[in-house]
C-alpha cells in the first residue's frame, strides 16, 4: 500500500535556476533531501515529506491511478501516514545520475508500516526512480515511480 514511498520517473522540463557548476556541493544537497524525505517518512511528517516535492510532482505507482499534482500527493501521503505508523525504511540508491539542475536516482527500498488500527506489520520491498529537480536552489522530486517486488526477492 505504501509501495510509493519513493520514486519517479522522466526527465522534467527546466526550472529557471542556472545549471550548477559545483558538483559535489549538488550531490551533498540531493543526499540530505533524499534523507529528509525518508526521515520524514519515519516520524509521519506529511509537511516535511512534502517540502520535497515539486509542485508539478507526478508520481506513477503500480495499480494506481497517475498522481498529479502537490494537492493529489498531499492527501495520498496523509492518508498513508495516517493508516500507518513507519517502522522501517531502507532505500538503498544503486545509480545517481546528476545534470545541471536534474538528478535521477535508482535505487531498491524495504519497508515495513504497522497500521494504526489493527493487524499485522505490512512489508513491502520494491525498485523506485525519482526524478529530482532544483528549483530555486532546493532539491525536490519531480518524477517518482515505484515498483513492488515478489515478496520473498532478495
Amino acid at each position: 500500500m505504501k509501495r510509493f514511498v519513493f520514486v519517479a520517473l522522466a526527465a522534467a522540463v527546466g526550472c529557471g535556476t542556472p545549471p550548477s557548476t559545483n558538483r559535489t556541493a549538488d550531490s551533498t544537497a540531493l543526499l540530505a533531501a533524499y534523507e529528509q524525505y525518508r526521515h520524514a517518512w519515519l516520524r509521519g511528517d506529511t509537511a516535511a515529506a512534502l517540502s520535497v516535492i515539486s509542485d508539478s510532482i507526478k508520481i506513477y505507482i503500480s495499480g494506481l491511478p497517475d498522481i498529479v499534482g502537490k494537492d493529489t500527493t498531499r492527501k495520498l501521503f496523509a492518508d498513508e501516514m495516517g493508516a500507518y505508523d513507519m517502522q522501517l525504511l531502507n532505500l538503498r540508491h544503486q545509480d545517481i545520475i546528476l545534470s545541471g539542475d536534474h538528478a535521477i536516482v535508482v535505487g531498491r527500498y524495504d519497508e515495513i508500516e504497522l497500521p494504526k488500527t489493527k493487524g499485522p506489520p505490512v512489508r513491502n520491498v520494491g525498485r523506485y526512480l525519482t526524478v529530482w529537480r532544483k528549483e530555486t536552489g532546493t532539491w525536490r522530486i519531480v518524477r517518482y515511480m515505484l515498483n513492488d517486488l515478489p515478496k520473498n526477492a532478495p
